[in-house]
């Protein structure tokens, strides 16, 4: 794939350095930040995954990127795979020139060849996927959380992992057991996520025993396991750390009960943006898992690509009594990364 003085291809191994200084000047130096995106997305900036680091070349120099992880996630006993897309960017002086949406086109070329079902990323620029037939789509409940609310249960014990003798393996296993709809992982990702530099995670202790967690980034809480009690121990604490907001899946039950207890403010967004790479295929699993035919679900051949996404993926206004549910998956920005 060519245009002008462009091409676009998979990174490689030599020139991972190069593409790590370019992703520094654009998301950190630009922004007046600090930090390093490998180490901020270590899962997603590795050799292993090379292949799927698109980057565009002028002459030698690598001048934009577009990063895909695939990950399978869990959704009411189906398994979808998806392309989790990040750094995007084109170099400062080069846009506008068509760098974003050669290295675009590529990545859903590529995501097509991994046999992904859809495609998912954050953005707060929508236009320009949109006119790449990305659509927002789905949602997530932002939680806004006052400063120092007091409203801790005695009942449970909030100290910093490092402090307890439950690891990352522990909390691994704390999620699996949960079987909420969201990203599946293994022992070895989870640990990688939660010892990332820009990453702290609290543990809710209940008679000594591990009964939730908190993992945050900033002021973010971007994951939180265990029943409505110790969630509502662990945004107290969080709350006097300096976390602002904790991110649930849409129709997570939690949030009902931690509203109606503790001084917090819901908020339903939507989730990101998505594109559908392989519509027969996602409507077989929805239609196999749901037992409903396409065209009761408003998915059917004749529906628009629209009408496709909201049926599957909903908006932020959809409520948990909403039957039969389209997808409702929680993609944590530690997934994503």
């Amino acid at each position: 794939m060519e245009v002008d003085r462009f091409k676009v291809g998979p990174c490689r191994v030599s020139e991972m350095q190069q593409l790590r200084t370019l992703l520094n000047k654009v998301f950190m130096e630009e922004r007046n930040a600090t930090g390093d995106l490998f180490t901020f997305a270590p899962l997603l900036y590795t050799e292993e995954n090379i292949e799927n680091l698109r980057v565009v070349r002028e002459r030698k120099r690598i001048v934009g990127h577009a990063g895909i992880l695939p990950r399978s996630i869990r959704w009411r006993g189906q398994v979808f795979e998806v392309g989790l897309v990040g750094g995007v960017c084109a170099r400062r002086d080069l846009r506008g020139l068509g760098v974003g949406t050669l290295v675009m086109e590529d990545v859903a070329q590529r995501m097509e060849e991994l046999e992904l079902d859809f495609g998912v990323l954050w953005t707060g620029s929508p236009g320009f996927y949109q006119r790449l037939r990305w659509r927002l789509a789905g949602g997530v409940v932002l939680m806004g959380i006052q400063e120092a609310m007091g409203q801790s249960s005695t009942r449970h014990e909030i100290m910093r992992i490092e402090e307890t003798p439950f690891g990352p393996e522990d909390c691994y296993r704390l999620h699996v057991k949960a079987a909420r709809h969201e990203v599946v992982r293994t022992p070895e990702e989870t640990r990688t996520l939660m010892t990332a530099e820009h990453v702290d995670t609290l543990i809710g202790l209940e008679g000594g025993r591990l009964a939730g967690y908190a993992t945050s980034t900033g002021r973010v809480i971007q994951e939180i396991e265990g029943h409505a009690e110790v969630c509502m121990s662990l945004i107290d604490r969080g709350a006097s750390m300096g976390v602002r907001r904790c991110v649930f899946p849409l129709n997570d039950p939690r949030i009902a009960a931690i509203e109606g207890t503790l001084p917090v403010h819901v908020d339903r967004r939507p989730l990101g943006m998505v594109l559908i790479i392989n519509r027969t295929t996602l409507v077989e699993k929805i239609v196999e898992e749901t037992g409903i035919s396409a065209e009761e679900l408003g998915i059917g051949l004749t529906a628009s690509d629209e009408m496709v996404m909201m049926g599957i993926f909903g908006g932020p206004e959809r409520q948990p009594e909403d039957e039969p549910l389209p997808l409702d998956i929680h993609v944590s920005y530690l997934d994503h990364v």
